[in-house]
């Protein structure tokens, strides 16, 4: 029993080996697969790092242009402000103007209703009373053309 003790045991270690060969062999495969696995992972790796810097450059190019762009409209939206309130001066000095010489028309249109007395009289007081009036005397060049060119009127 002695011998065959000994096959048995001979084969049973046998077996073992094979298995353990059979394992080894599988689990060397199993390696390579991961070495290869592991290069194009590195692959990867390697190309989204490149794209995160690449949009990471895009993203600053992007904040600089729109921190210059923003720049040029708060510019133009300044310089529109700017315009809008000197828009609103020249209309309400327009409206003061309009306002005057709605006046200054109503008092020249009482004037020519009123009966002549004495034509040579009226012509020579009534232009002199309007520019001799404080509130007939153009404050402007525009005021002052106006009312030289209703004292033509008036005159023809």
């Amino acid at each position: 029993m002695h011998v065959s003790a000994t096959i048995a045991l001979d084969t049973l270690t046998l077996a073992a080996c094979g298995a353990a060969i059979f394992y080894c062999i599988r689990l060397s495969r199993q390696f390579e697969r991961m070495r290869a696995d592991r290069r194009s992972f590195e692959l990867l790796i390697q190309s989204l790092n490149t794209a995160a810097d690449r949009a990471a450059d895009a993203i600053k190019a992007f904040k600089d242009m729109a921190e210059g762009e923003g720049d040029a409209l708060q510019e133009r939206i300044n310089k529109s402000r700017a315009m809008a309130d000197e828009l609103e001066i020249v209309i309400a000095a327009g409206d003061s103007l309009a306002d005057r010489l709605e006046s200054l028309a109503e008092k020249s249109a009482k004037t020519a209703a009123e009966p002549q007395r004495n034509p040579a009289v009226e012509k020579t007081s009534a232009p002199e009373k309007a520019i001799s009036a404080p509130e007939a005397r153009p404050r402007t060049r525009a005021e002052k053309e106006l009312l030289e060119a209703v004292k033509a009127k008036q005159q023809s």
